[in-house]
């Protein structure tokens, strides 16, 4: 899922964990502390205001080193980050289907199915909803020439429309027909006009 950024292993063998090691700051704090308490003792000696003011230092730089590493570790933490591939396509939903239209209007046959089936979709769920129709109506419809000429009343359109089985070669009949005629965009263009001018 998501990972910091850091290696997932340690490149020791299996079952054989590394020691865990002794940060730096804490071997400084532990070798300040010895110092300070080394002349803590030595000069305790000699005067009682010595004495105070060593304990006041060494506690002021245990105070700062303290709040040196809390600081550090409650840092604000790196971001998650998601692994990255350069083969996903983070494209939206429009942003696919303004290439496929691309892809058609260059001439590639299965582009111009996945675009025709799309406006085919799309217009037929308008039509369901401005005709207030129950979708097994529709979908009964399409496989029907006469229900759709009655509903639409436009040949074009019906021919767009009529899918007599549903599946991948009857939907490249259209555009088979339409390419067998001149041209997949003039003709779309032209059905898409005709849907537009729908109601």
């Amino acid at each position: 899922m998501f990972r910091r950024g850091i290696p997932a292993t340690t490149g020791h063998p299996p079952g054989l964990e590394p020691r865990p090691r002794i940060p730096l700051p804490a071997v400084g704090m532990i070798l300040a502390f010895a110092v300070l308490l080394g002349m803590l003792l030595y000069y305790a000696q000699f005067s009682g205001a010595i004495r105070w003011l060593l304990g006041v230092l060494a506690l002021a730089a245990l105070a700062g080193i303290a709040w040196g590493q809390i600081r550090r570790r409650t840092a604000e933490p790196a971001p998650l980050v998601g692994p990255r591939s350069p083969e996903t396509s983070r494209d939206g939903e429009l942003d696919l289907f303004a290439a496929a239209v691309r892809r058609a209007s260059r001439g590639l046959p299965y582009s111009q199915v996945l675009v025709a089936s799309r406006a085919r979709s799309a217009f037929l769920e308008r039509a369901r909803l401005a005709l207030g129709l129950p979708p097994e109506t529709i979908r009964d419809a399409q496989r029907d020439p006469g229900a759709l000429r009655r509903l639409f009343g436009d040949d074009a359109l019906v021919d767009f429309l009529y899918l007599e089985a549903g599946d991948l070669d009857d939907r490249f009949a259209w555009v088979q027909r339409a390419r067998a005629r001149g041209s997949f965009d003039r003709e779309f263009r032209d059905v898409l006009a005709r849907m537009e001018a729908w109601r």
